[in-house]
């Protein structure tokens, strides 16, 4: 059963619950339909196809539109159509300018869209009805559709890993700017908290994108707040009717931007806490 094979075993983990695994199911079906001569090139075909849907569902033609670097492409009989170029470079940066993809973090997106798209001719040899993939023998339309398998899930990988640098790359560049934005912030709830107070700093320990679509990026920062802490004046403290606490108080708040801004973070109203709990312990 070709269902059992790693390969297969593989693409079945990437691919979503509902439609796009009844099509995989439905490409399976037709390779197991061992009487049929067109067995293979129904099977490349389908998976073929199930790239299309994938990119699709990753990039849907409104979310292409709303980019500010989407412009209009036409097919031969003048119709605007979404290209796979397009729906690969919206999968993997949605609604980041190219100027700071390619210059502000480092990554080439069109090499990744050749990429894919060398990837995606592969499946021509087995889908096209040929002598060479017509009513094969078993042993070679099996090593044909294990070929197959392994060639959808290298494109749909090289697409999930220039995303994830992408977004690693952003996360860190984001952390770079956040600098000014958390300070200020953190000075006004630290206003709240006491008469006095020293502030030494923050420390940003992680930056996780939480949603990134074709205008909005969103992230989620967590760290520590370094301050001095006095309650009551210096005379207050002197006489011993006052208190002073120099520690560490951890925060996270979320952070948002416009897509064509990236770098112009700010604090989401309500989104920070810093939790000064260990204060009254």
């Amino acid at each position: 059963m070709i269902s059992t094979w790693p390969q297969a075993v593989d693409v079945a983990a990437l691919v979503a619950p509902g439609f796009q695994k009844d099509v995989f199911a439905a490409a399976i079906k037709s390779f197991e339909q061992l009487e049929n001569p067109l067995r293979l090139n129904n099977f490349a075909t389908a998976l073929r196809e199930l790239i299309r849907i994938i990119l699709r569902d990753f990039a849907p033609d409104n979310a292409i539109r709303a980019c500010g670097w989407y412009a209009p492409e036409k097919d031969k009989n003048g119709n605007i159509v979404f290209s796979r170029a397009q729906r690969i470079r919206y999968a993997v940066q949605a609604g980041l300018p190219d100027d700071f993809v390619r210059n502000t973090l480092g990554i080439d997106v069109n090499s990744t869209i050749k990429e894919v798209g060398a990837l995606n001719s592969r499946f021509s040899k087995f889908t096209h009805i040929e002598p060479a993939t017509f009513g094969v023998p078993d042993a070679t339309a099996d090593q044909m559709a294990v070929e197959a398998l392994e060639t959808f899930s290298l494109l749909y990988e090289t697409i999930a890993d220039c995303r994830a640098e992408v977004e690693r790359a952003a996360e860190d560049r984001a952390q770079e700017a956040l600098n000014d934005e958390l300070t200020n912030n953190v000075r006004h709830e630290l206003d709240r908290l006491a008469t006095h107070y020293i502030f030494w700093g923050v420390d940003i320990e992680s930056v996780d994108i939480k949603a990134l679509d074709a205008d909005r990026l969103e992230l989620k920062v967590d760290g520590h707040v370094n301050c001095e802490f006095q309650y009551g004046s210096s005379g207050d403290v002197a006489r011993g009717d006052g208190l002073v606490s120099d520690d560490s108080y951890p925060f996270s708040c979320r952070v948002a931007a416009a897509t064509a801004s990236p770098l112009d973070l700010h604090i989401m109203e309500g989104a920070l806490d810093i939790d000064t709990n260990s204060f009254y312990e």
